[in-house]
């Protein structure tokens, strides 16, 4: 292995946007592509002087001892994923960060505030994009060099997750690269895209199901003031819910537990257990401590919100669950998890075949999956990154055929894996 560099290293972070939502759409087909994208990235980092870190699934970590190498490593890239012929009409699309410090080196991995930031820059970024810190940026304008056409576009500090002050970010433009993407994913408020590109109609369709008019008002003017999401219909009933999914075939449905002729438990059952629908159930609940929660569990819901949820975090809720991610508001998850371990099913007894596809490490992510945890948690007790605990969730819901996080809570407690208490 060739010996990495210390002292000051510049470090450069990929990942691919829409990961789980890929792997949902290929199935068998997503580890070719997973490969091709990894056999692309990895010969253009190393032509480009890069250093193989760590790389866990869709995501990479190189390090380069020069800021202007680790640059030109990012733009053939993204060059050679945008060129490839992927199948399907699929588009790998790879956000990308990078940051120059200082970070200690102990047995060929890097460790310090440099390497979280780097990490931090590449998950505020969308695919296609390249962002640099203030660092970086310096770096290459000491460069005399030219930089085949590339050149730097200033977003302004912004506040980044973990972090007390903000980070000067830069987007590097090349020719052959997009130019505009929406918003960072940063703590900021209020902030504007670069150029704010129309939105694409209907991103996210939404069915409101309550039986109550003024709820579903409520819930269509804050969702209509989202620039991605469409209200395409409402259902006043379970029965009526059923319908106007077949009808309108939404990507979400807001279902009331509680409504007359049927409640959306049992909506949301006879739903998902449909051939076809690809429509995902977020169950709108009352009361944190609702007692059919569980049984909604079971129906196969992805999430749950109370109804009085903030209207951000509703339209972040709707986007998570969209996005292939389940959704339990936290005061939710503990009740949840009490539930099954207060009764958990009388059915569950010897460990299903399917749990022998799992490694050791990812049946040790799913019991963390089942207590309540999220990725970054499960990282930290861990000791791993979170892109690693993203790529073991993936895994584990596609060698167990499951939906979400929230089915994978369910088949651990009723395979045994996780016991009460």
């Amino acid at each position: 292995m060739t010996e990495l560099p210390s002292g000051t290293v510049t470090f450069l972070f990929s990942d691919i946007e829409g990961s789980t939502v890929l792997l949902r759409r290929l199935r068998e087909g997503y580890a070719a592509v997973l490969a091709d994208h990894q056999r692309l990235l990895r010969a253009a980092f190393e032509a480009h002087g890069g250093s193989e870190i760590d790389t866990q699934g869709d995501s990479f970590f190189f390090c380069f001892r020069k800021a202007r190498d680790a640059v030109r490593a990012a733009v053939a890239g993204q060059r050679a994923l945008r060129s490839h012929p992927w199948p399907d009409e699929v588009e790998v699309r790879v956000r990308m960060g990078i940051h120059t410090g200082e970070a200690s080196l102990t047995e060929n991995t890097y460790h310090g505030l440099a390497v979280h930031r780097a990490a931090r820059i590449c998950a505020a970024g969308h695919g296609g994009q390249i962002l640099l810190s203030q660092t970086s940026h310096t770096l290459l304008e000491d460069e005399e060099d030219e930089h085949d056409g590339m050149t730097l576009i200033e977003l302004g500090p912004r506040r980044l997750k973990d972090f007390d002050r903000p980070v000067e970010m830069y987007q590097l433009v090349a020719p052959e690269l997009p130019l505009e993407f929406p918003p960072l994913r940063t703590l900021d408020d209020g902030e504007a895209p670069l150029s704010v590109p129309e939105p694409p109609a209907a991103a996210y369709s939404v069915l409101i199901a309550d039986d109550q008019a003024l709820v579903r008002a409520g819930f269509r003017m804050i969702l209509d003031a989202e620039p991605d999401m469409d209200v395409v219909g409402e259902a006043s009933s379970g029965a009526e819910a059923i319908t106007e999914v077949e009808r309108l075939r939404p990507d979400i449905v807001l279902m009331d537990v509680r409504m007359p002729e049927m409640d959306g438990i049992e909506a949301a059952r006879q739903l998902l257990a449909r051939d076809g629908v690809t429509t995902k159930v977020v169950m709108l609940t009352t009361f944190d401590m609702d007692e059919y929660v569980y049984e909604a569990m079971r129906a196969g819901a992805s999430g749950f919100l109370l109804k009085d949820v903030p209207p951000e975090q509703l339209a972040a809720g709707i986007r998570a669950v969209a996005s292939g991610d389940a959704l339990l508001a936290p005061s939710i998850t503990k009740r949840v998890i009490e539930e099954f371990i207060s009764r958990p099913p009388q059915g569950a007894q010897a460990a299903p075949p399917e749990l022998e596809e799992l490694t050791d490490r990812e049946r040790e992510v799913l019991e963390q999956i089942a207590r309540g945890l999220s990725n970054a948690e499960i990282a930290a007790a861990l000791f791993v990154s979170d892109a690693t605990v993203k790529t073991h969730v993936g895994r584990i819901l596609t060698k167990l055929g499951l939906r979400d996080r929230v089915q994978a809570v369910v088949f651990a407690y009723e395979s045994g894996l996780v016991h009460p208490g």
